[in-house]
């Protein structure tokens, strides 16, 4: 029962059917027991009543037969025990000497030896028996006369009617049974609602809060419990708003997991971070110099827009974050700051969903008669610093070390619409069974000594596959472009 109370409580029904499920099972329980009493009091009550009957004939019979059956007149205990035919629950009497000899009989008796039934250990005063049509008590009496004891007396009584009276009242004590514990589970379903009520509105409040519609719970309209609790939603409303109102801030200059993580964590927007291992992207524009000079400010601006809130959907469907706006770069995240074990093949992804874009891009923007942008990717994996960097009073949020470095300089020697990447991105899991590469000449980059060979990602093996396509069309359709 308690497993029971348990899992009701931790399952996913609404409380008012938890409530009017409780108050059914309390009415049908009551109720099934109240019937279940009256029913074995009434059987109880009847079977009694069917003992005294079948005793009072069959001592009535034993006085009456007590003198013929000592004088021996067989014809008056014939015509004594002939009177069973007018009754008709008496199936049968019989009359026996003390030696077992029937001096009168009359209907049907299941009793021939009845001394074996007196000179037993055990006491006998009724037999019950049946037929295939009759179901049956014999009742036994001494016959006693003047302290003599003559005989024996036997009556049958017909249990049939008894049995069809206690069947039909049983019937009807059941059908108002389930007829009240129908009633109760009926009334129990709009009584478990009234109660529910005060919850139903503090749930609605809560919902309110919590999907952002940060309206006023109902003020002042209960002044109990229900009424103090509704009190506190209204300040926890406003503090949500405004908590909500600075994260949306954030989230206009930062990516939504790093600000999530600055409001939500104790140590958030304290100075320091931890090694981590994951991938950077550089993306970066080509010619951007020599394409500012033929722009104006506005032109290049709404240019830049219009590939990088591409670029950044692109980054957020492969669990990338984007790190910063580098003037005419984006630097991409992935494994930062929630751990990715895919961050390679996710970095990688994603920059063949940004060449793509910017394709599809350039085919709108040439038949618009718009100067076109190209674009070089280079990618690393590796261990960096992830945290705060700055100072108390300004910090930011980003990663730094060997690998991020590394990640520029491979970009820089990219040309037009490339992606270059390091043999440490290819070493990630799941990137050499799907993505085919080049590997380039070794060159040595600005600012490290050792000698570095990218390797040329062949984006064909990306757009053949289904899930790539669907990826791209959902963030830049070709519709929009065509």
């Amino acid at each position: 029962m308690k497993n029971l109370t348990k899992r009701l409580e931790n399952s996913s029904l609404p409380l008012a059917l938890k409530w009017s499920l409780i108050i059914a099972c309390f009415v049908s329980v009551v109720m099934g027991l109240l019937g279940w009493f009256l029913i074995d009091q009434q059987t109880n009550t009847y079977r009694q009543q069917n003992d005294i009957l079948g005793r009072t004939v069959v001592d009535q019979l034993a006085l009456a037969a007590g003198e013929p059956l000592l004088a021996g007149d067989d014809l008056s205990l014939q015509v004594l025990v002939r009177q069973q035919e007018k009754t008709k629950l008496i199936l049968g009497m019989q009359v026996f000497d003390l030696n077992g000899n029937i001096k009168a009989s009359a209907g049907i008796s299941p009793i021939g030896d009845i001394l074996s039934l007196t000179q037993s250990d055990v006491h006998t005063e009724q037999l019950p028996w049946n037929t295939p049509y009759v179901n049956a008590v014999s009742f036994l009496s001494h016959i006693i006369f003047k302290d003599v004891t003559a005989g024996f007396a036997v009556v049958s009584i017909d249990q049939g009617p008894l049995e069809r009276q206690l069947s039909a009242l049983t019937g009807a004590l059941i059908t108002t049974t389930l007829g009240l514990i129908f009633i109760g589970a009926m009334l129990a379903i709009p009584l478990a609602h009234r109660l529910c009520r005060p919850i139903y509105q503090l749930v609605k409040v809560g919902e309110a809060i919590d999907s952002g519609e940060l309206q006023a719970p109902i003020a002042g309209a209960r002044k109990d419990e229900i009424g103090r609790v509704l009190d506190a939603f209204q300040h926890m409303s406003d503090g949500m708003k405004k908590k909500r109102e600075v994260e949306q801030a954030f989230s206009r200059f930062l990516s939504p997991t790093i600000a999530h993580q600055v409001l939500n964590q104790p140590d958030g927007s304290e100075l320091g971070g931890i090694t981590v291992e994951g991938s950077v992207l550089f993306c970066d524009v080509v010619g951007f110099t020599e394409l500012s000079e033929d722009l104006s400010p506005q032109e290049v601006g709404a240019l830049l827009n219009q590939y990088f809130s591409y670029f950044s959907i692109a980054a957020d469907s492969c669990n990338g974050t984007v790190d910063k706006f580098i003037g005419d770069c984006v630097m991409i995240l992935f494994g930062v700051p929630e751990s990715d074990f895919s961050h390679g093949l996710h970095a990688v992804t994603c920059a063949v969903l940004i060449q793509e874009i910017a394709t599809r891009i350039n085919h709108q923007r040439a038949k618009e008669g718009l100067p076109l942008v190209q674009f070089k990717i280079g990618i690393n994996s590796g261990q960096m610093l992830a945290g705060n960097l700055g100072s108390a009073e300004r910090m930011q949020y980003t990663v730094v070390g060997d690998a991020v470095n590394l990640t520029s300089r491979i970009c820089d020697i990219c040309t037009p619409g490339q992606i270059l990447v390091t043999e440490e991105t290819l070493s990630q899991p799941g990137i050499s069974a799907l993505v085919r590469v080049t590997p380039q000449e070794t060159v040595r980059v600005k600012g490290r000594r050792q000698l570095v060979t990218p390797y040329l990602i062949d984006s064909d093996s990306f757009l053949a596959e289904s899930r790539f396509q669907d990826s791209l069309e959902k963030i830049l359709p070709m519709e929009a472009v065509s």
